[in-house]
């Protein structure tokens, strides 16, 4: 932060924030130099002007692609990272709020601060999409309080849907004046009074039917961006031994959140205004013609009403069937696009050819069948609506012919309302299909949030300011949700500056082991201490900031190599971009495209090859500067030269003080370590130091082949499985 004594440097922040904002979001792109320095003057001269300062930085967003700058004086946890500007102050950017301490996290051009109090002269505004916000615990929870906080647009929608009604009303009685006394009565004046009046109500309606319809459609764009906020921020929330299996199936079941907000103001507005009113209308032609005359329309309301609640099992059980069958559809085409070249390449077209036809026979039965139901109730509403109005007018041209309780203006005025009555009666089978879509998708949505998430035991994860990199395991066991068990370590230690590697075969459990020692996955017993701290309770973006995992398959996103190394890190400069490339060699993948840093990456890291996603893991893991670092096959997919350099790299990067542990199958790698651990079986069969365990293995293979040969790790590991 910019020293309160002293005035902002404006030149440098501009080109500070413009750097910053570049590497914080792909889709902001950065200023040329003489745009920057120009920046730069404009912000100097509008330096004591707050206002000023906001509408050049306003002019500055919109070069960079931010289509619309909108300020505010208090930064929203969701709108973050935001952008902030003050006087005293200067720049800064706002990226997280810690759920613990309460503190905010920002960056200056000095780096990371953290305040308790936000400065007083600074006004902000958010620079991205992304979203960060307390989660709740179960769906129906997160609808409730994301529809509660629009109470009062809501309340307006219902003032003016009443008012709607009530000026509905004009037209039925304006029709029965006309025929009861401007006719008998000649009274041309009072028709034309009658007739400018009713047809001024007929335009306010109107535009009160457009006024309602924004301010729900309003309601409906802000609650849908919250939604989608909290649902998919809870899915980032799941711990990874929690996750679905099927990515398509729940990827299906997190968009069906749309089914169920376009219910519950569908809902809202059937019980709360519709049917009400048709009550109403129900009592003004009793009003009129009297108990034998509205005794039809309640007749067929009460009729239609039970007949649609007989739909309603029908209707939830096919939907419920229609929904599945489609989301076993949408996760069998996330599996093929993915798994599209092992498809060609083993002849698996037919297979999944003949799956997605059988899927989509059977969505496509099920919706018939809920197409079916929903056209029969519909029918049968329609023809009792008829029914009704027939019969409301025979009934009420024999009371009129009859007795002197109702006049032909008045059965005008009756015939009108009954058709009101009903009206909600035509709504019921598309209510009670969008009901049966939204039970089966708050069914699907409610299993997301009963998975645990991370650190899911502490009430109140613990933050971690700095980590000396030590671990205890203490009885851990563990198993993958429905298999056997997979691990099962009684005690192991590692101290702060160890250099451990982990030798075994395919599904001794060493990849697992590491994922416990990031966090990732949960014992099923036991517990795995972090620095003395249960590792379930550190809070989990803390956790991520001091302990670096490269996995075995490094999974890239898509966007560009840039938003791929820098996303989600604080205060790293383009120098330092720059440096890390350099350091692991991927500046020679950088300088092989004409982008650079901004070439495009592809879903799931399309066209770059497994050796060059791991250089941009390993890059990334320098820039992350961890003081854990967790390597599972670092090497794997490299050649020769790329991973000599890689070890270097490695050799020159961890520090002594640093912890890293990591997972291999190749010799040259364990020259990295000075611990080896042995593991089989989902045990640790063998721990000590690195050439003293390898003198052991090799004694064991020499033993067990009864001839002498120079053993490797990976082909010493199965004879080292009996070893206790």
């Amino acid at each position: 932060m910019t020293d309160p004594l002293e005035k902002p440097d404006w030149t440098m922040l501009a080109q500070w924030v413009n750097r910053r904002l570049s590497l914080l979001d792909g889709r902001l792109h950065a200023l040329t130099p003489p745009e920057t320095h120009l920046l730069g003057e404009a912000l100097t001269a509008a330096s004591e002007d707050v206002i000023k300062i906001k509408d050049t930085l306003s002019q500055f967003l919109k070069q960079t692609g931010l289509l619309k700058a909108a300020w505010i004086k208090t930064p929203k946890v969701h709108l973050l990272p935001m952008l902030g500007c003050g006087k005293v102050t200067g720049l800064c950017l706002i990226h997280g709020r810690s759920p613990q301490s309460g503190l905010w996290i920002a960056e200056t051009p000095k780096g990371r601060v953290e305040w308790a109090t936000i400065p007083t002269d600074l006004v902000f505004c958010s620079v991205s999409l992304g979203w960060r916000e307390k989660l709740e615990t179960g769906a129906l929870a997160v609808f409730v309080q994301v529809l509660m906080q629009y109470k009062k647009p809501l309340v307006y929608f219902g003032v003016a849907s009443l008012l709607v009604n009530l000026l509905a009303l004009l037209t039925s009685l304006y029709s029965m004046q006309v025929y009861d006394r401007v006719i008998p009565s000649k009274g041309i004046e009072t028709l034309v009074v009658l007739t400018i009046g009713v047809s001024v109500s007929i335009l306010f309606e109107l535009v009160l039917k457009f006024v309602r319809s924004l301010m729900m459609d309003r309601v409906v764009q802000s609650a849908d961006v919250e939604l989608s906020h909290r649902i998919f921020e809870r899915l980032m929330s799941v711990r990874m031994d929690q996750f679905p299996a099927s990515v398509g199936t729940l990827a299906s079941q997190l968009r069906s959140y749309e089914l169920i907000r376009g219910f519950a103001y569908s809902a809202t507005t059937y019980l709360l205004i519709d049917t009400p009113f048709a009550l109403v209308f129900l009592l003004l032609i009793f009003l009129i013609g009297g108990p034998v005359v509205a005794a039809v329309p309640l007749t067929f309301f009460i009729v239609a009403l039970l007949l649609g609640m007989t739909f309603k099992k029908k209707t939830e059980q096919h939907t419920r069937e229609s929904q599945a069958s489609s989301n076993r559809k949408l996760g069998l085409l996330v599996e093929a696009v993915d798994g599209a070249e092992t498809i060609k390449a083993q002849g698996l077209r037919w297979h999944f050819l003949n799956r997605w036809n059988a899927l989509t026979q059977q969505n496509v039965q099920e919706d018939r069948k809920v197409r079916h139901i929903n056209e029969s109730s519909t029918y049968y509403a329609a023809t009792m609506q008829q029914l009704s109005y027939v019969l409301l007018v025979a009934t009420g041209a024999y009371v009129a012919s009859t007795t002197n309780d109702l006049t032909a203006g008045g059965l005008i005025a009756c015939s009108i309302l009954s058709g009101r009555v009903l009206q909600p009666v035509t709504m019921l089978p598309g209510l009670l299909t969008q009901w049966a879509n939204s039970k089966s998708a708050l069914t699907g949505i409610d299993a997301i949030f009963k998975l645990q998430v991370d650190h899911h035991d502490a009430l109140t994860p613990l933050p971690l300011v700095a980590a000396e990199g030590s671990y205890s395991l203490e009885n851990v066991v563990f198993g993958y949700p429905g298999q056997t068990q997979t691990l099962q370590v009684p005690k192991w230690e590692v101290r702060p500056g160890e250099k451990i590697g982990i030798i075994g075969g395919i599904g001794s459990g060493k990849s697992t082991f590491l994922k416990l020692l990031a966090g990732l996955y949960k014992p099923n017993d036991g517990r795995v201490l972090f620095d003395r701290l249960d590792i379930q309770h550190i809070s989990r973006s803390h956790l991520s900031q001091h302990v670096g995992m490269i996995s075995q398959a490094v999974q890239l996103f898509a966007g560009t190599l840039k938003d791929n190394l820098v996303a989600g890190l604080v205060g790293i400069t383009e120098e330092s971009v720059r440096e890390a490339c350099q350091a692991t060699g991927l500046a020679a993948f950088v300088a092989s495209h004409p982008k650079g840093l901004d070439m495009p990456i592809a879903e799931g890291g399309g066209g770059v090859s497994g050796g060059q996603r791991q250089l941009i893991g390993l890059t990334r893991l320098l820039l992350t500067r961890p003081a854990v670092w967790l390597l599972d096959e670092p090497t794997s997919s490299m050649d020769d030269e790329t991973e000599r350099r890689t070890l270097n790299v490695l050799a020159g990067s961890v520090a002594p003080t640093q912890t890293m542990i990591l997972v291999t199958h190749k010799a040259s790698v364990l020259s990295l370590v000075s611990r080896l651990v042995v593991m089989a079986g989902g045990r640790i069969v063998l721990d000590g130091p690195r050439d003293a365990v390898l003198e052991h293995l090799r004694n064991s293979s020499k033993t067990a082949a009864n001839t002498p040969a120079q053993a490797t790790p990976s082909a010493a590991v199965s004879s080292a499985t009996s070893i206790s």
